[in-house]
């Protein structure tokens, strides 16, 4: 029988490095990459907007859905991602992932994945109504769909962005810094890992 606690994933940074390859490969607003770390393609369309972009939605998000093929396709998974699984089912944890990305992204990289079924519950933010992080509605909206509460739960994120929503959701928050670009940080978390071999499972009394 499954016990309340659970453990709550980002994708983008967290799963894979894809952040970085972000960075290298956006060809249409290269400038504005590190702005847009954690945030869904609705609101990177609108800091675009602010900077002289003047195109429709649908033709922004095609250019990077283009691109998103390549990324999800190349960028390494983090490594040790599969045993911190195991690790995770084996301790009764139910596993959700929120991210900000298209479902269709997120379902790119989970089709990567030893177990792509592997997740109880996932949200994309940008494919919902709910506000992107920083807010802390799809952590919550999480957490709700899982049964558990903020005090049973840990999240593990990457950005700045993602540290301020998963630390305003009131759970448990760890940010992995393995594929931070140059002088990025994401004050905020819990805790910081440079990779998930550092991870701790009982960070808290869950």
């Amino acid at each position: 029988m499954l016990t309340n606690k659970a453990f709550i994933f980002d994708m983008d940074g967290v799963m894979l490095d894809s952040e970085s390859y972000w960075q290298k490969e956006n060809r249409i607003f290269p400038e504005i990459s590190k702005q847009t770390m954690g945030q869904s393609m609705k609101n990177i369309y609108q800091i675009a907007l602010k900077h002289g972009y003047n195109h429709p939605y649908a033709q922004f998000f095609k250019a990077y859905d283009q691109q998103a093929v390549k990324i999800y396709s190349r960028a390494p998974l983090t490594s040790n991602l599969p045993q911190l699984f195991q690790k995770l089912i084996k301790a009764h944890f139910r596993l959700g992932l929120v991210s900000a990305s298209p479902i269709k992204w997120i379902n790119y990289v989970l089709a990567r994945l030893p177990q792509p079924n592997i997740f109880n519950v996932i949200i994309s933010i940008n494919d919902s109504d709910l506000p992107s992080k920083p807010a802390p509605d799809g952590y919550l909206e999480a957490m709700k769909q899982l049964h558990v509460n903020p005090a049973e739960t840990i999240i593990l994120e990457d950005s700045g962005y993602g540290v301020q929503s998963a630390k305003a959701s009131g759970a448990y928050t760890i940010c992995l810094t393995e594929h931070w670009p140059k002088n990025y940080s994401a004050p905020g978390a819990d805790r910081y890992i440079k990779n998930l071999v550092q991870l701790n499972l009982n960070p808290i009394q869950l």
